[in-house]
């Protein structure tokens, strides 16, 4: 598994930073940490606010484990070739995190497009990153970004509020296929906050689809085999967005997306966004 954490220099990405360290202290994913910058930021290779956060963000990650114990310590020493010109390379020393790849990367350009990239180029399943508090789920300089990364991203998106615990989850499924890549991840987001799980069954109006009690049944039995309690209810689509944006703050809000979803072929993928935007918790979109 890996994941990648898209994070600037406010304060929303350093508490965004801690939802990361518990996903890795439980995953032991491959972990990349990814900072973006205009192109007329700073005349140099990255800017000296984003800099500072970066450094701060990989000390903060890097020292969260005590001694040997971490996966991505910074052990392992060897030779390397970086080229310093056209014709002329240099063999430099570097280290490397040994048991867990562990890396810090820097794009510069449009902060949406630059994060898609990449996850993409990366092969991430999960990306996290912060966003302010409140029901605007902006980012400083580049409001967008959050709800468009949910939007647009081909992988899982975890948007975390500014210091916000999360007490309960409620998870909206429908007949659509579940991968079993999206059920561990949210048995992760269980399990870090010790929180209830409540799966609603979303059905289109006026009808129900045996098809979505079959996947209620399935998800319940999944996590009742792993000693997760679980309740359910059902909901139809055309009551869903309404329902879930009057929810309580200390809630983390998940959407299983997929490909043949009701709400992805009910709603645009601007509805995800639109969603994020509006909701007062922390969102997991599922893909």
């Amino acid at each position: 598994m890996r994941i990648l954490f898209a994070g600037d220099e406010h304060p929303y990405s350093a508490f965004a930073l801690k939802e990361l360290i518990r996903l890795a202290m439980n995953t032991w994913a491959d972990i990349t940490i990814l900072g973006v910058q205009a192109a007329s930021a700073s005349p140099g290779p990255v800017a000296p606010a984003l800099n500072l956060a970066l450094n701060r963000y990989r000390e903060t990650f890097l020292n969260s484990w005590e001694g040997e114990d971490s996966p991505y310590a910074l052990t392992n020493w060897q030779f390397e070739w970086y080229p310093v010109k056209e014709g002329l390379w240099e063999e430099r020393l570097v280290c490397k995190s040994g048991r867990k790849d562990f890396r810090v990367h820097l794009r510069i350009g449009n902060p949406e497009a630059a994060i898609l990239r990449e996850a993409r180029e990366e092969g991430c399943d999960l990306i996290v990153l912060g966003c302010a508090s409140g029901g605007d789920c902006l980012w400083t300089g580049a409001p967008a970004v959050p709800q468009r990364v949910a939007s647009d991203a081909d992988c899982s998106v975890l948007l975390v509020k500014e210091e916000q615990p999360i007490s309960r989850i409620l998870a909206c499924l429908d007949q659509t296929y579940i991968s079993q890549e999206s059920l561990e991840i949210l048995n992760q987001m269980i399990t870090i906050h010790k929180a209830q799980l409540e799966v609603i069954g979303v059905i289109p109006q006026g009808g129900v689809k045996k098809e979505v009690y079959t996947r209620l049944i399935e998800v319940g039995d999944y996590y009742h085999d792993r000693g997760i309690d679980i309740s359910t209810r059902i909901a139809e689509v055309a009551d869903l967005e309404a329902s879930i944006t009057t929810d309580g703050k200390q809630d983390l809000l998940a959407l299983w997306m997929g490909k043949k979803s009701i709400l992805s072929r009910f709603f645009p993928r601007e509805w995800v966004g639109r969603l994020v935007a509006r909701s007062q918790s922390s969102v997991l979109v599922m893909r």
